[in-house]
């Protein structure tokens, strides 16, 4: 695999024993260097541009090989749908002088690879990504194949040592049998998805795990508690059919790390595993294993993102007598969490705080800066600050912060003696008022600098602006995801919500349900509040 300079991030077995370089010479160094010595070099990058473009690039180039001579090498490069630390391109090698093997042509091979790549890159979800796999390894290059993970690697548990005797503890995460359907049933009840194994020191699982090697044998080698399941499922008449079989196992292997091992098994009719299969297998399931940890890591910073928001958010508000709240929270998608945010605060017994943020990006990160400026609010609001203070000193924090690399945020005052509200904003989209007339308007504040941003200047724009909040009275505060998309600008969308803001529901409540409800395809984070001031008799 290479990074967007095509420099190389990831170097398998099946390019050590092709090119003839371990791994600790090839990483870091570019593809011209490493395989081309220097040559083509605008080639290349024209490739890696179609390649960062979203296009496939294909070529035979005269590659330095294992024998130290130049061969014809087929090269495929693809985009990772994801690029990341490990990797934007995907790089499929193959030297067209090699005769193919019985069991497959090298186009078949190319083939086989980039449907891979292309079904299994797509899921983020490791289980989904081993069922894809399995659809695509049978029946095209065997009859059987079963994905392992080692056990608690899906729980974001640390990487397990091997145990005090050298085994390894594995969860079967899928499986795929080439027989008939009451067969395949039988199959299934004998090693069902999701069951715990531990293979020994001497078990094939184990040394192709430990050696990072795929591994070759036959069913002498097998646990004897796999081949009583076998014979349980197929008969004891079936010993002849498995002694004549063969099997494989290739190793799971991402960053340096061996997540598990793939197990293939061909019946008699077809040609037993050779050296080429061997290869083709490590590339099989270094592709998976790829896809897989991708996966793994994006769910694990996913649930990292959602513990944060869902530690850090207000579990419930308090309310004083005289207000009534309706709000919501909607991410982005069911798949990522962001940083948007928003609190209700009691001053006092008739003096509330209202606060509305949206930190940039989404994720962990952004959760985490979310986390932070609600607690530097909270600090802050014990103070009874007027909100420009408050503003100017979040904004001196989000500069010492490096997870806050620009957050926008308004704070408002509502006092429910004077009916007035006080407030500041920083780079935040402005609130809406909608008055007990049931006009609604936009409030003009001074708009100040998103925070974070680090200009002493600015921060000592921002100011803070009354407004009469008579009973009755809404005020509505929300962040750009509810009102700016692609197909809508931000203006456009304020002008939307002050419409529907002006004619709300039979309650506050309905009134929110609506406006979110309404949503057109959304592409970021959403958060409203809706603040309403009554009678305190009526609350």
């Amino acid at each position: 695999m290479l990074d967007r300079d095509g420099c190389v991030t990831q170097w398998g077995g099946g390019a050590v024993r092709l090119f003839g370089r371990p791994p600790e010479r090839a990483m870091g160094r570019h593809f011209c260097d490493l395989l081309l010595r220097g040559a083509r070099r605008d080639m290349v990058r024209r490739a890696l541009n179609e390649v960062a473009a979203g296009a496939r690039w294909s070529d035979v180039l005269s590659a330095e090989c294992a024998d130290g001579r130049f061969h014809d090498v087929a090269f495929d490069w693809e985009p990772l749908a994801r690029p990341g630390a490990w990797g934007a391109v995907m790089v499929t090698a193959v030297d067209t002088s090699l005769a193919p093997s019985a069991d497959a042509s090298a186009d078949e091979r190319l083939a086989l690879l980039n449907e891979l790549s292309s079904r299994i890159g797509a899921t983020l979800d490791p289980r989904q990504a081993a069922e894809d796999f399995m659809g695509i390894a049978v029946p095209r290059f065997a009859d059987t194949a079963s994905l392992y993970v080692v056990e608690g690697l899906l729980r974001d548990e640390e990487y397990p040592d091997l145990t005090a005797d050298g085994s390894v503890r594995v969860r079967r995460l899928a499986l795929s049998i080439g027989v008939s359907r009451t067969d395949e049933c039988d199959w299934r009840m004998a090693f069902p998805v999701n069951e715990i194994v531990l293979y020994g020191p001497r078990h094939p699982a184990t040394r192709c795990m430990v050696g990072g090697m795929p591994i070759p044998y036959t069913v002498t080698e097998l646990a004897t508690r796999d081949l009583d399941k076998i014979t349980g499922v197929l008969g004891e008449s079936a010993m002849g059919i498995l002694e004549k079989s063969s099997f494989l196992n290739a190793p799971l292997t991402v960053r340096g790390m061996v997540l598990g091992f793939v197990a293939f098994s061909r019946k008699p009719d077809r040609p037993r595993f050779d050296d080429h299969d061997d290869t083709l297998a490590e590339d099989l399931a270094t592709r998976a294993a790829i896809c897989i940890d991708n996966a793994r890591l994006y769910c694990r910073e996913r649930r990292t993102a959602e513990a944060l928001q869902h530690n850090l958010a207000p579990r419930t508000l308090t309310i004083p007598p005289g207000l009534e709240v309706a709000h919501r929270y909607l991410p982005a998608s069911a798949m990522t969490v962001g940083g948007d945010w928003y609190d209700v605060i009691p001053l006092s017994e008739t003096r509330i705080a209202l606060v509305i943020g949206d930190a940039m990006g989404h994720g962990a990160v952004a959760a985490g800066a979310m986390g932070q400026l609600r607690a530097a609010v909270r600090a802050l609001a014990g103070f009874d600050l007027p909100p420009d203070q408050v503003l100017r000193r979040l904004d001196r924090m989000a500069e010492d912060l490096d997870s806050i690399q620009c957050a926008t945020c308004l704070y408002a005052i509502v006092d429910l003696t004077t009916h007035t509200c006080s407030l500041a904003r920083a780079g935040h989209p402005p609130p809406i008022l909608v008055h007990p007339d049931g006009t609604a308007s936009v409030l003009d504040l001074p708009s100040g600098l998103a925070l974070g941003l680090g200009d002493a200047t600015f921060s000592r724009a921002f100011s803070t602006t009354e407004v009469a909040l008579p009973v009755g009275s809404t005020l509505a505060l929300y962040t750009d995801g509810l009102v700016e998309s692609r197909e809508q600008d931000i203006d456009t969308g304020i002008a939307a919500l002050q419409e529907a803001l002006g004619s709300p529901g039979d309650t506050l409540e309905a009134t929110c349900a609506a406006i979110i409800g309404a949503l057109p395809k959304q592409y970021d984070d959403v958060a409203l509040l809706l603040t309403r001031t009554t009678h305190p008799n009526d609350t």
